[in-house]
């Protein structure tokens, strides 16, 4: 008698916890109000479920046990709580799935005990335990996981759908499992084998888009700090410039003097002076293209700073063939890289051979051409034709540039010519 209590008990404590956690796992909220809602759809299951027995007797109940309570339970989601139907059925498979922590446990204290009260107790035991630590830990992430798109679902889905599949065909309707069948034993192997072969799929895609994202970021941060340096060196120069003004009429005052005692060398060099100060606040134009004008306004100021000569032969349009912002990319990390190669020269061959960098850019048709080269006395090496780095923190500003030339279908090459570092690249 009180293993059948027991029998009731894990039945309905089994059912009920499918029922919560499928919901829960959906991200349907743990509130009063669905906890009421659920309760009730678990009592008209559990009445249906007691029906059928009556009806049909046990075991034909246990042979339709998906048609009286998963099916009912998955238009039940779909309907009420509007989730579609593959992330509803794949939430019921996993709730499914995770009743097998108990069915384990029961299997083990039954095994060991020999004692059916043993095997029901433990079962409801875990279920309780497993319902509470799957709800306080897990269901916020399963949540996140069942609002990704179809094709993800179908590979998050396959393994519990499978294992659903192949439990109801070889134990529930069938003892296939328990005959030592080997195409029964090997199944779950071969399941597991195609799922994990699916998640590396997806999750390698799903890296290189988190890749792609993270080097579009990283532009957008070297695009937002050359807008914030262009805007800085207008404000001085707007400063500078409203100063100057303001004291133009003390400046011609001072030439007036100069002039009216007859000390011409002196009003000349003062002119000069002013007319140094003015240039200062002059914003260069290196090429129409506002962007590509903006990287190499900062890298002229930078390889000023560092005592690097810059050499530049522009002609390109205001249009460019391919976006801005990747080719900006390209050219900043090109320009980086010779920066700091010519900074790491020694004494000896700063005296040898003047830092410099050389920039030619052209445009013809549909093609934008670009040709940098500098100095080098340390040959670096390369690796099927693109120089590497063992520094640390050195090396990505190559592969953005590879990895860009190659979204854009160009091409891009790396040579050594004498002591010249060469770059080229078409796009």
């Amino acid at each position: 008698m009180f293993v059948q209590i027991l029998l009731f008990i894990h039945n309905m404590t089994t059912m009920v916890f499918g029922i919560f956690l499928s919901a829960f796992f959906l991200g349907i909220k743990q509130n009063f109000r669905n906890s009421l809602t659920l309760l009730g759809f678990s009592a008209f299951e559990g009445i249906l479920y007691i029906t059928c027995s009556v009806l049909f007797g046990e075991e034909i109940t246990r042979w339709c046990y998906a048609l009286i309570i998963h099916v009912p339970l998955i238009i039940f989601l779909v309907v009420k709580y509007k989730y579609s139907v593959i992330s509803s059925c794949i939430s019921v498979f996993s709730a499914y799935l995770c009743c097998q922590l108990s069915n384990w446990v029961g299997l083990l204290m039954l095994s060991v005990t020999k004692s059916q009260e043993c095997y029901y107790g433990s079962r409801i035991l875990v279920t309780v335990i497993t319902f509470f630590l799957l709800c306080r830990f897990v269901c916020h992430t399963t949540e996140t996981v069942f609002t990704r798109e179809t094709k993800e679902l179908y590979v998050i889905g396959f393994l519990p759908t499978v294992y659903y599949i192949s439990d109801y065909t070889f134990t529930k309707l069938s003892n296939l499992l328990y005959s030592s069948n080997k195409l029964a034993v090997e199944f779950m192997g071969f399941a597991l084998c195609i799922s994990y072969f699916a998640f590396l799929f997806l999750y390698f895609n799903e890296y290189e888009k988190k890749q792609e994202i993270r080097q579009y970021n990283e532009l957008m941060q070297m695009q937002l700090s050359s807008i914030k340096n262009e805007i800085r060196q207008v404000e001085q120069s707007k400063q500078k410039l409203a100063i100057l003004r303001h004291d133009m009429r003390h400046h011609l005052g001072i030439i007036l003097t100069q002039l009216q005692i007859a000390n011409t060398e002196k009003a000349i060099h003062y002119i000069k002076e002013i007319s140094s100060d003015y240039d200062d606040t002059v914003i260069t134009t290196y090429c129409k293209n506002e962007m590509m004008n903006s990287v190499i306004s900062i890298y002229h100021t930078r390889f000023k700073e560092n005592d690097i000569i810059f050499y530049l032969n522009i002609a390109i349009g205001q249009s460019l063939p391919c976006p801005d912002i990747a080719i900006c990319t390209i050219l900043s990390n090109a320009l980086e890289n010779s920066m700091h190669a010519l900074n790491h020269m020694d004494a000896e061959e700063i005296t040898a051979k003047k830092k410099w960098v050389r920039l030619t850019a052209s445009q013809k048709a549909k093609h934008l051409l670009l040709h940098i080269e500098n100095p080098v006395l340390r040959i670096p090496k390369f690796v099927d034709g693109i120089p590497t780095s063992n520094e640390a923190g050195h090396g990505f500003g190559v592969k953005s540039i590879v990895y860009y030339v190659k979204q854009l279908n160009g091409q891009c090459q790396f040579s050594i010519s004498g002591n010249l570092f060469i770059l080229r690249i078409i796009i």
